[in-house]
């Protein structure tokens, strides 16, 4: 094993408050899971990729189209803590988390935000944002707002609009995606470490170690990332796949990929 060996992993559970279920649905005849571990697959850096559940029903379902799936508690209430007990059982020294509702998941994604922790060894988590769309995304408390500070560290997490503006200015705020680097000391560390309270009040699990003073870099893409958080999510993602050239492209992709 070397310092380059990236395993990724993809928690996945079927009790979702918003959409009981969710991994299995199916979107173009696939199920949602398997979307993102075979995206996953495509990435040029990565030497591994697990699905992490504690639903036999997903285990089942991954085993069944030719991946990787390892079993956990149900107790886990941040998916963050379901990917370090994963990590027990499997190798890796870079551990990238895509969380499993992200189906239109680009494999450059996971490249660059896993390149930081590659090219510099003072970074220990990064975090993939992308651009707000509009200003709905903005008071949308499904999306998770980030700001950084000058030098890329990721100064806090919202699900409210941040900033408030008193006097409007440019301000670069950013979704937070379901895309998250770690090594794997620190993801040892997160679950170590107590709950927050920021972390309980926004339901986040990166704010956990924001608030025992460590750094996550944030790693800013020009792309739109898109999630599945409702049932209503499922028809727009499947538009992006038939219409969208680079959406259409990876899914033909993804067709023959089952390994």
């Amino acid at each position: 094993m070397t310092a380059s060996s990236i395993t990724v992993v993809i928690p996945a559970r079927m009790a979702s408050s918003r959409f009981p279920g969710k991994p299995l649905v199916p979107i173009l005849g696939l199920p949602m899971v398997e979307h993102v571990r075979r995206r996953a697959l495509l990435a040029s850096a990565v030497t591994d990729v697990v699905v992490a559940t504690c639903d036999v029903s997903i285990f089942e379902a991954v085993v069944a189209a030719g991946g990787r799936a390892v079993m956990t508690a149900d107790t886990h209430e941040r998916c963050t803590d379901r990917v370090e007990e994963a990590m027990r059982s499997l190798q890796g020294d870079i551990v990238v988390m895509v969380q499993g509702d992200e189906p239109l998941l680009v494999p450059d994604a996971v490249d660059r935000v896993s390149a930081p922790l590659r090219e510099r060894p003072e970074v220990v988590c990064t975090n993939l944002l992308s651009p707000l769309e509009s200003d709905a995304d903005l008071t949308n408390p499904n999306i998770v707002k980030a700001v950084c500070a000058q030098d890329g560290r990721i100064m806090f997490f919202s699900r409210s609009p941040i900033p408030s503006y008193r006097k409007r200015v440019d301000c670069p705020v950013y979704r937070q995606t379901g895309i998250m680097g770690f090594r794997r000391d620190l993801l040892e560390t997160y679950s170590r470490l107590s709950e927050t309270p920021f972390e309980q009040a926004e339901s986040v699990d990166m704010l956990r170690l924001l608030e025992h003073g460590l750094s996550i870099h944030g790693v800013v893409v020009d792309y739109p990332t898109v999630g599945v958080d409702r049932p209503e999510d499922v028809p727009a993602v499947e538009a992006w796949l038939r219409g969208h050239d680079l959406q259409r492209a990876l899914y033909e992709q993804t067709m023959v990929n089952t390994k």
